[in-house]
């Protein structure tokens, strides 16, 4: 069910989408083909459950989003952490998905223009 859940994700994600992985720090993606090939490959086994919290819009395209996600680590241990995602949208779609320490971090992050 979760796979399936991912087989859309390509409909959600503009083309120039830059996304950074949460769970693989460090890890930047670029362009829809590689953001959405690395969620189908790796969020169906390793991603439990993200919920939200807190939905704090900057303006119609921009937004912080803080919540949790529970996940399964490299060594597969069940993890429990709180979350802030800076998001962007452009046409509709998620052009920028990027993980932040703080509300203020996210925001900063997305006062920059998007790459």
């Amino acid at each position: 069910m979760a796979e399936r859940a991912f087989d859309e994700l390509a409909e959600l994600v503009h083309d120039d989408v830059v996304a950074v992985s949460k769970i693989q720090p460090g890890l930047v993606l670029e362009g829809r083909d590689e953001v959405v090939r690395f969620m189908q490959k790796t969020l169906p086994d390793s991603l439990y459950e993200a919920t939200t919290s807190a939905y704090l819009p900057l303006d119609d395209e921009r937004v912080v989003v803080e919540g949790r996600i529970r996940w399964i680590d490299e060594e597969r241990v069940i993890r429990d952490d709180p979350v802030t995602w800076a998001m962007e949208f452009r046409d509709g779609l998620l052009v920028r998905f990027v993980p932040a320490r703080t509300q203020v971090e996210a925001e900063t992050i997305l006062s920059a223009p998007t790459p």
